[in-house]
């Protein structure tokens, strides 16, 4: 959702400077076009997904522990040192595997109107990204702030937007969430021989990649399944080489792309060992 605000606002730049270069009064044009544009840009920053950057956090307050910062609704303060505790929970087992202690900005969000200002889908548990972590009140759980956050790390230790396709970033992070409550082995092998299995996983990349996934998530509501198709395939890659294995190739994913690093890692593409754990789930009991 932040890549799609951004997005909006470049549009927005090339048609103001479209403009500019078309219009006469280019003073006149200048000064009503940027006087919008900074109301906007305040907006953004007060309301919007750029709220977690602004010096004036309107009806929130803040809680500090470490690395942690947790934004909350002001008049609060229970809730958010119940929500700190499972925070720091997440953190340690985020911390297990990334062994980073990067700044952790946290955001409480109470309804889908709150999700959708600070750049998170409506219905999602959660988002994490490049500016910080923003949790759904609704769904929040030890499990889900540890999945968001594993979406920031990611992206802190590689330097990447789009470091990862959205298979390894979504199975990494449902794997550090123990989010083992989704479609497991012998759902997944039901649905290889229904036709049912996302054969074509491992394509999901980029933005368009993203919108896909939200495709199958929100439009096709199979969400229990393509998470547990990613947990289960991330779990047999750690299960196969071991965490410093994994952890090593995460981190050379930071200086080259993901295909490269990964081959380079494991000897195979990705798409070898989709195969290969597809294989692998077919002969399990």
């Amino acid at each position: 959702m932040l890549i799609l605000f951004f997005l909006i606002g470049l549009f927005v730049i090339i048609d103001i400077v479209r403009g500019y270069l078309k219009t006469k009064d280019k003073k006149k044009y200048l000064v009503s076009n940027l006087a919008g544009t900074a109301i906007v840009v305040v907006l953004l920053f007060l309301f919007g997904p750029l709220f977690v950057l602004s010096p004036i956090k309107l009806g929130y307050s803040s809680l500090k522990e470490g690395n942690i910062i947790l934004y909350y609704p002001a008049g609060r303060i229970d809730f958010a040192r119940d929500m700190m505790e499972k925070i720091k929970i997440a953190e340690k087992d985020n911390r297990d595997f990334y062994k980073t202690t990067t700044s952790m900005p946290i955001i409480m969000a109470f309804s889908k109107l709150d999700m959708l200002r600070f750049g998170a889908p409506p219905d999602a548990g959660g988002v994490g990204n490049e500016l910080a972590v923003i949790v759904n009140e609704r769904k929040v759980s030890v499990n889900v702030i540890a999945h968001e956050m594993s979406h920031r790390n990611l992206r802190y230790i590689t330097g990447k937007i789009f470091p990862v396709p959205n298979w390894f970033d979504e199975g990494m992070a449902s794997y550090i969430g123990k989010m083992n409550y989704y479609a497991g082995r012998t759902d997944l092998k039901r649905e290889l021989e229904e036709g049912r299995y996302h054969r074509d996983i491992t394509k999901l990349r980029g933005v368009f990649g993203t919108t896909g996934w939200l495709k199958i998530v929100f439009i096709d509501k199979r969400s229990r399944s393509v998470y547990g198709q990613t947990y289960e395939m991330i779990k047999y890659l750690f299960d196969k080489y071991g965490q410093d294995k994994v952890y090593n190739f995460v981190l050379s994913v930071k200086n080259t792309d993901f295909d490269t690093a990964f081959k380079n890692s494991f000897v195979m593409t990705p798409e070898e060992f989709h195969q290969e754990f597809i294989s692998n789930l077919q002969a399990s009991p």
